[in-house]
């Protein structure tokens, strides 16, 4: 009996893992704009008002992630990235008039996605 739970719930924990990789997969094609329903547009819209809460917190914190051209997560305050040795540069972004088309949060010059809900912007601007 405490095999066949076991291996239950193995079976559950993967089938949960793979749920979560199609859910990312799908809100991916989504704000990509290559799927669009009604159901999709409600959970995505509930996703953006999370990474949108997310983005203000991480301003108001101060605690922003900085990530070097390797993909390594570096602090503001290094010089040099500990995995790859690549001098950091570290620039302040500008931001540009024109909002978001789907969160409304300003965007960096020349962005064509939103830093924060990930969505593609109609008029690419770069």
């Amino acid at each position: 009996m405490t095999e066949y739970k076991t291996e239950k719930e193995r079976i559950l924990a993967d089938k949960s893992w793979w749920l979560a990789k199609l859910g990312e997969s799908i809100y991916h094609q989504y704000r990509m704009g290559q799927l669009y329903s009604e159901e999709l547009k409600e959970f995505g819209e509930q996703i953006q008002k999370l990474d949108h809460r997310l983005h203000e917190l991480e301003v108001l914190s101060g605690a922003r992630n900085i990530y070097c051209t390797c993909g390594h997560e570096v602090e503001k305050s290094d010089t040099y990235c500990e995995r790859c040795g690549q001098k950091l540069e570290h620039v302040e972004l500008d931001h540009q008039d024109e909002p978001c088309q789907h969160c409304e949060t300003p965007l960096m010059i020349g962005a064509n996605f939103c830093h924060v809900c990930g969505m593609r912007q109609e008029e690419e601007l770069a």
